[in-house]
């Protein structure tokens, strides 16, 4: 996963403030994800750990014999994704690893579920990365995708965004179906989430 653009300061957005929270939509979001979640025990993975927060909200969320697995490139996001999974006393449920979206170190087929949260605006290319997603997705099982409309590149960002490095739900859904899933889409004024299912 390539980051764009440079890091920006914003007067009066602290980390807990914004980023930390999806700039108040945190709420809305985290119950768009929670109702589309597996009933059953799965393996789950969190594609782009940033600062651990969706790994968490998996191993909370999911039912008990659940086993999340969480990667990001980035050294820095890893240790804070595992500092947070150890403040949650989650560390027996999560998994982190080093990986892109782009090249998954995972088996064909080897997730029930497969999760991305706020990835796609950080990527050059979003395809091999949706590719990657439902190689390791097996049948039957569900892509689970949210991402930030265009709109949202007016939000103060740590790093700085243009309109054009954000993606419409509409754009992920005809993405999807190149790769041969039929994916769903609810689209709020902000974000986006998008479930789609392998055949």
């Amino acid at each position: 996963m390539i980051h764009k653009g440079k890091h920006v300061q914003h007067p009066g957005h602290g980390r807990r403030r914004g980023r930390h929270d999806f700039f108040g939509y945190g709420d809305a979001i985290r119950a768009a994800l929670e109702r589309r979640l597996p009933r059953r025990p799965v393996w789950a993975l969190d594609v782009g750990t940033g600062f651990g927060r969706n790994a968490v909200f998996l191993a909370h969320h999911l039912p008990p014999g659940s086993h999340v697995w969480s990667v990001d490139p980035s050294e820095d996001s890893l240790k804070m994704g595992e500092e947070a999974v150890q403040k949650a006393g989650l560390a027996s449920q999560v998994s982190l690893l080093p990986g892109t979206a782009e090249r998954l170190p995972f088996a064909d087929g080897e997730f029930r579920l497969t999760m991305g949260v706020m990835i796609f605006h950080h990527l050059v290319e979003v395809p091999p990365a949706l590719r990657e997603m439902a190689r390791v997705t097996r049948p039957g099982g569900k892509l689970l995708l949210v991402d930030w409309g265009p709109t949202a590149h007016l939000l103060p960002f740590a790093i700085e965004h243009r309109p054009e490095d954000f993606f419409t739900a509409h754009a992920v859904d005809e993405m999807l179906r190149d790769v041969g899933l039929q994916p769903s889409v609810e689209q709020h004024p902000m974000w986006y989430v998008v479930e789609a299912v392998k055949e």
